[in-house]
């Protein structure tokens, strides 16, 4: 059990802004990880959703899209990154690392 945990660790997903109802389906390396339906932003938080998943500990390829607005984008998280913060900017998907003390719970 120690071997397959040291293997695998947990990237925290947080969804900003721009969520209106979406339909967010998370990929870690092609294969879908995670998949949440009507997520929407609170604007007096500025959240719509945090989410953990695991990941190999040689780094990944995280993916992110809204099904219900072909929205999508990747990003290679390798070393320890906490977080992976994800908004819509003019239209676009944004991901970026984020310190992993961006976490509301």
């Amino acid at each position: 059990m120690l071997e397959e945990e040291a293997t695998m660790r947990e990237l925290l997903i947080i969804f900003q802004e721009g969520f209106d109802e979406a339909n967010i389906t998370v990929t870690v390396n092609g294969k879908q990880a995670r998949r949440d339906i009507g997520v929407s932003t609170n604007p007096i938080l500025g959240i719509a959703n945090e989410v953990s998943v695991e990941l190999p500990a040689k780094g990944a390829q995280v993916g992110v899209e809204v099904t219900n607005r072909g929205l999508k984008a990747i990003t290679k998280v390798s070393g320890r990154p906490k977080s992976v913060l994800v908004s819509i900017e003019d239209g676009r998907l944004v991901m970026k690392e984020g310190t992993g003390r961006e976490a509301l719970l």
